[in-house]
């Protein structure tokens, strides 16, 4: 009987670091889901990693200095979202990634993601709306991408907890990005950590 490889945590970090070959980041993003959507097929890797860690807690696994997206240092974490949501608290805020891109993948659970951009009402060019343009569940072994620039809010979507795997294209500690609120329209700079 012949024994199939298993897509190893080593050959994924070695994928996400070729995926770097190019500038795009729209190629970058969709290599690198591609490769998610391999290692999310494989059972049991992540548990032993993340096991003593607590409720709404994240992992990182893997930080790179020398490959990312829009400078080096990308980072392969993990986190650990609390068992379903809250109706009345609406998850966490809009956001965008600044000029990163992060592929998301669920690895057991489901996140629901909901995407935003602004609307210019036709009689006021100086007055944008932030609206909401769609919502998608992701579940188990599903992948999904946002490139620079775009704003969206992820939630838990299961009533157990979720663990969802997360390539940021750059630690996004180390880029400027911002934080939305839908009510005010406004924006907020979240400037990286010294």
């Amino acid at each position: 009987m012949v024994q199939e490889a298993t897509y190893t945590l080593e050959q994924f970090i070695g994928d996400i670091r070729e995926a770097f070959g190019s500038t795009d980041p729209r190629t970058q993003a969709r290599a690198v889901a591609g490769h998610m959507k391999k290692m999310l097929a494989v059972p049991g890797w992540l548990e032993e990693k993340i096991q003593a860690s607590p409720q709404g807690s994240r992992v990182d696994l893997h930080l790179d200095r020398d490959c990312g997206h829009p400078g080096p240092g990308f980072l392969l974490m993990c986190s650990i979202q609390d068992r379903g949501r809250d109706p009345n608290q609406g998850g966490a805020r809009p956001h965008d990634h600044g000029a990163s891109w992060v592929v998301y993948g669920v690895y057991h659970g489901a996140i629901e993601q909901t995407k935003y951009r602004w609307w210019y009402p036709e009689t006021d060019w100086t007055n944008p709306q932030l609206k909401e343009i769609g919502r998608f569940v992701q579940r188990a072994g599903d992948v999904a991408f946002f490139l620079p620039g775009e704003i969206h809010k992820t939630v838990n979507a299961a009533d157990e907890q979720s663990i969802v795997l997360r390539v940021e294209g750059q630690k996004l500690d180390g880029v400027v990005r911002h934080r939305y609120d839908q009510e005010t329209s406004t924006a907020t700079a979240v400037l990286p950590e010294r």
